[in-house]
């Protein structure tokens, strides 16, 4: 891709709005209508390329796992735990350093690409954890009475800690480098293709991929860490980040502690933001316990290949409603639209409670899972046309890397724990069962009181919204702290 072009001068004030010749602004960045088309060709092939990494390590992991007859707390502690630490520790610091960090690559680019190498090696070492570990039991340890099995488990943690860890480097800033290059006028049109993209991805992964899940993951992970590590890669060369104005001021001893601090007053001092912070961890709790809904799926009937069928359909009519979706949420506010929609998915969560009363003849189970995933779709839709967005209009632009860091700690925070009450709570279940996959038909009795109280937060940070101006009104509240001993001030709140 060109590199867009740059103006002699500082941006205008009105950083996003179309210049008079035809050319668009983002910040420092100028584009033309063919610059801005190669910026979000170059940007949706990278999410391809990222979206389809992030989606095999929850989709496979957790069968192979359950092949190696692990216990229900080990996966949720591999699965949700291990990554929810990182996300807790890695994800701020990369997040706050990211939003301060001025360079000849930009503030996003350079803790994508110096990670790249390190988190391809540690995807391939996952996907190979089982012949690895085979081999050096054979090589090492065939004698001494050490079970293959552990010494594979063993892998897959260490593993699964050095691609998280690395992981964390992408995701904390990847997000935030649609809000420093896309022009603000085309944002919503966007996150449309975006998320067409991501359909298009998960359809092509669920009709054609994961039925091999069982079989061939060795395979999976390699042409996937592969098409990462050139795809993604080739992107963070294409793309360019602009000119920033100097990062905020720390004070006269911007030191570790007085970084930790200045991050927590300013993220964490505000009630308003709250109800945001509350809203995302309950429904983050909620969905602690889907790693086992794959579980839950083979034990009412349904085959790998049926459930890739189901997911398959779902995401192709789910790329047809992304669009319409996107135009909704600019018309009504994503908040506005995300409350609604919460509110339909929590009045039709106590469906999943039928397998507890009901068995069902292997088509129907089908019919019933097709059926259900169908009403639910626009919903789904709905809910990530509204995530980013909301964000987006709730979170100062200047700091939005920042507040988003910190909503993550907190949701991962709530993971760490989650995930292993809900291994915990599924092993308590299998065990009243007689240790019968039945248990796993209890999941829903984990996830209707969650969901029920993240609503809850969310009807309360609406009204807030409403009473700080609304639609026409409203600015993010912040507030300024200018070193660590400094009194924080309120620059703008309106509640």
């Amino acid at each position: 891709m060109s590199a867009p072009s740059r103006p002699a001068s500082s941006a205008t004030a009105d950083e996003a709005a179309a210049v008079a010749d035809g050319l668009y602004r983002c910040g420092s960045l100028i584009y033309t209508r063919k610059g801005l088309t190669l910026l979000f060709a170059w940007l949706l092939w990278g999410d391809f390329c990222f979206t389809l990494m992030e989606t095999i390590v929850p989709s496979i992991l957790p069968l192979k796992l359950r092949a190696l007859e692990t216990p229900n707390w080990l996966i949720a502690m591999i699965m949700t735990t291990l990554p929810g630490v990182l996300n807790t520790t890695i994800c701020p610091w990369v997040s706050f350093k990211s939003d301060r960090h001025r360079g000849r690559w930009g503030r996003r680019i350079p803790f994508i690409i110096s990670t790249l190498p390190f988190l391809t090696l540690f995807l391939l070492l996952l996907g190979w954890s089982e012949h690895l570990g085979a081999w050096i039991h054979r090589r090492w340890f065939s004698e001494g009475g050490f079970p293959p099995t552990t010494l594979i488990l063993l892998l897959i943690g260490i593993f699964m800690v050095g691609f998280q860890f690395f992981n964390m480097f992408v995701n904390s800033v990847f997000w935030y480098l649609f809000n420093d290059v896309v022009p603000v006028q085309f944002m919503g049109r966007f996150l449309g293709l975006f998320r067409l993209v991501a359909g298009i991805k998960s359809a092509l992964y669920n009709f054609l991929i994961f039925k091999y899940a069982e079989s061939h993951m060795p395979e999976i992970f390699t042409g996937v860490a592969l098409l990462y590590f050139f795809g993604f890669g080739t992107m963070c060369l294409m793309v360019r980040e602009g000119e920033y104005p100097p990062p905020p001021d720390l004070g006269k001893r911007p030191g570790f502690f007085a970084q930790i601090r200045t991050f927590a007053v300013e993220c964490y001092s505000l009630r308003f933001y709250w109800d945001y912070y509350l809203f995302c961890m309950l429904w983050s709790l909620s969905t602690c316990i889907s790693t086992f809904s794959i579980f839950l799926q083979k034990d009412v009937g349904l085959d790998l290949a049926k459930i890739g069928q189901i997911a398959g359909v779902a995401t192709v009519i789910s790329m047809c409603l992304t669009y319409p979706a996107g135009i909704l949420v600019d018309r009504y506010h994503p908040l506005r639209v995300l409350l609604w929609v919460k509110v339909v998915v929590v009045t039709l969560t106590p469906f999943g409670l039928i397998w507890l009363f009901f068995d069902f003849h292997p088509d129907t189970v089908f019919a019933i899972s097709l059926s259900f995933s169908m009403l639910l779709l626009p919903f789904n839709v709905l809910t990530e046309a509204t995530s980013l967005p909301t964000q987006m209009r709730l979170f100062p632009k200047e700091r939005f890397g920042q507040f988003c860091s910190a909503n993550a700690l907190l949701r991962a925070a709530t993971v760490v724990v989650g995930g292993l009450l809900a291994g915990m709570f599924l092993d308590f279940t299998r065990w009243a069962c007689g240790g019968s996959n039945f248990g796993y038909r209890f999941i829903p009795m984990w996830t209707i009181p969650c969901v029920t109280g993240s609503l809850l937060c969310l009807i309360r940070l609406y009204r807030r919204w409403q009473a700080a101006g609304g639609d026409l009104g409203y600015r993010p509240p912040t507030v300024d702290c200018a070193g660590p001993r400094s009194r924080p001030s309120l620059i703008a709140e309106r509640e």
